[in-house]
């Protein structure tokens, strides 16, 4: 297993909220996907913003890897070419803001809300910028449920580096190991379970506990 592939998931049958807080001292998430199901509208900003190069941004290979930061998606796309990236960014985060407001993934909801009801702080950690999470933070009134928001501006180094989970941790007070994240893309599990967490994934609305750690 390389570092930057996670452990298969294990079916089994869904855990409730409270087992899943258990032992548990923060929670933190991911957004793009995890917190906001808003995969098919990024999807569609990012392709529009590609069209007047001719790149074809396949959906399948998206899903693998827009837990990365647009640039870095970008650059992965252009391989040999050369694309102007300080021109794509910005129409494809113009056509995000624009559009209509993401919709919220319950399952994840929840675990925030119970988080919240057991006094458990709560971060965001992710790989996107800041002009893409604050203002949606705010059109969905979440400020008071994720008070602390991570995003690349924040670290050094993006997913699948463990930096952003390990901020988020560091920003609410509490060890990494007794953090629970929450996120959905390879990278982003990667990163996390780097970070030394206890890691879920979400998978078709649900949360599904990733078991071990990657060796160090």
């Amino acid at each position: 297993m390389t570092a930057n592939t996670p452990p298969p998931l294990v079916p089994e049958a869904e855990p409730t909220v409270d087992e899943l807080l258990q032992g548990v001292d923060g929670v933190i998430v991911d957004w793009d996907g995890t917190v906001v199901d808003n995969a098919e509208i990024r999807l569609s900003a990012l392709q529009q913003a590609l069209a007047p190069y001719d790149v074809d941004l396949d959906p399948q290979w998206y899903a693998l890897n827009c837990g990365l930061p647009i640039r870095e998606v970008i650059a992965r796309l252009a391989g040999p070419r050369t694309l102007p990236v300080e021109e794509i960014v910005p129409v494809s985060r113009r056509l995000l803001l624009n559009g209509p407001p993401p919709q919220l993934i319950d399952s994840t909801m929840n675990l925030l809300r119970q988080a919240e009801a057991q006094g458990l702080p709560r971060a965001v950690a992710s790989a996107a910028a800041g002009v893409l999470i604050h203002p949606v933070i705010d059109r969905l009134n979440l400020g008071e449920l994720l008070p602390v928001v991570v995003t690349a501006e924040s670290v050094a180094r993006g997913k699948p580096a463990p930096d952003a989970y390990l901020e988020a941790a560091r920003l609410i007070g509490r060890s990494p190991s007794r953090c629970l994240a929450v996120d959905d893309a390879p990278d982003g599990i990667t990163s996390a379970l780097e970070a030394g967490m206890r890691v879920l994934a979400v998978r078709d609305g649900l949360l599904v506990p990733v078991p071990g750690l990657i060796p160090g």
